[in-house]
């Protein structure tokens, strides 16, 4: 008998360069593959954009795809809807709904579903220091600080974030697994573009991340902008990273101070260009202050390239003390410069030894895939 398994199509639909959502494109989507003789997956859209996007995505041709009935309002309108959808809906009851947490919606217990997971990752979205109040967060949070006690199972994708988790919201520490997260979906891409990202004569040097004030970006723009011009030139500093929020003017500031013949930035990257770009950067920074786990840091271990990233942090304690991975306290523009020329020097590591690591700690999405279908199968008969 197949499992009857669920996810929110809002959890990954439109979601491009976020973390949690190519974890749940990618979970769902090999489930859907994989694993279709296994498990019967559905996917509840929130609106007819998200419905016609996935019934026109081949790799979700195996899902059932359930549209939630239009309800008026803005913030509720999401509770509302599954709300409703409980009540009028029991026909399509499923074993399991699995969330994240940023979409953990007041009643989620309401749900027509048996079991309830929800994939934390780690504590920043309380931890992190906020630029505006959001509402909808804050209603999340309250959701899983009040009512964590009706999900039967929550995933840390660390022990990092365990720990973060634990503190931020206050669940007992043994309520919590670790599943790691995975990386090889990049490992076959097409880098026949990465030539037209080497500079001659240049290191090339590849910042990630969103210019939000915790992803701390500003912070190498800063370095940049204080230091001479000769200090610079033997690099080539590409910035990936969407401009949002008021933060993005603080980083723009910087690097009008800068020559821009030795930088530019980009927002998103297709996969192919993305893999492309970290595997023949010379050295890949990614300074945030606070993730759920940054997903380009294992990327980058997994094309053998230099890291430089801020510690604590969970990529910084699973990668610490591997070659070719500095960690270090990137809070302050005056050291960056100096760690930079450091990290440029480390002896790089091999790729097949990273790959061979990050296989044994079960951080690929395949292994991932496996773990939640274990998690599904043993709630489903417990």
């Amino acid at each position: 008998m197949k499992i009857k398994v669920g996810f929110l199509a809002s959890s990954f639909v439109n979601r491009h360069a976020s973390g949690t959502g190519k974890h749940f494109d990618i979970v769902s989507k090999n489930l859907c593959t994989e694993f279709n003789s296994q498990v019967e997956v559905t996917l509840f859209c929130n609106d007819k954009d998200q419905f016609l996007f996935l019934k026109n995505e081949p790799k979700f041709a195996n899902a059932n795809l359930v549209l939630f009935p239009s309800v008026k309002g803005n913030w509720l309108r999401s509770s509302r809807q599954y709300f409703k959808y409980s009540l009028l809906s029991r026909q399509n009851k499923i074993d399991v709904l699995h969330f994240s947490v940023p979409r953990l919606y007041p009643f989620f217990w309401l749900f027509p579903a048996k079991k309830f997971v929800c994939t934390f990752h780690a504590g920043g979205d309380i931890t992190a220091e906020k630029e505006s109040f959001i509402l909808s967060l804050e209603i999340y949070n309250f959701s899983a600080k009040v009512f964590y006690r009706r999900l039967d199972a929550i995933i840390a994708v660390s022990e990092f974030g365990k720990n973060e988790i634990s503190f931020a919201y206050g669940i007992p520490n043994e309520l919590i697994s670790v599943m790691h997260v995975g990386t090889e979906d990049i490992w076959n891409s097409n880098l026949t573009s990465s030539t037209k990202y080497i500079k001659k004569d240049k290191k090339l040097i590849v910042v990630i991340g969103r210019w939000q004030k915790y992803k701390n970006v500003q912070v190498v723009a800063e370095a940049l902008a204080e230091a001479k011009p000769s200090e610079l030139d033997q690099y080539y500093f590409v910035f990936v990273g969407k401009k949002i929020t008021s933060n993005a003017i603080m980083v723009e500031q910087h690097l009008k101070n800068v020559d821009d013949k030795i930088y530019e930035t980009i927002e998103y990257f297709k996969e192919d260009d993305y893999a492309a770009i970290i595997s023949v950067a010379d050295l890949v920074i990614v300074p945030s202050l606070n993730e759920g786990f940054s997903h380009p840091v294992f990327d980058a271990f997994s094309f053998a390239t230099r890291l430089l990233i801020h510690g604590p942090s969970p990529a910084a304690q699973i990668l610490l003390n591997r070659k070719g991975v500095m960690v270090a306290n990137l809070n302050s523009s005056h050291d960056i410069l100096n760690l930079i020329n450091e990290a440029i020097q480390m002896p790089k590591s091999n790729i097949a030894e990273n790959r061979d690591f990050l296989k044994s700690i079960e951080a690929t999405w395949g292994d991932l895939t496996k773990n939640y279908l274990e998690l599904y199968r043993n709630l489903s008969f417990s």
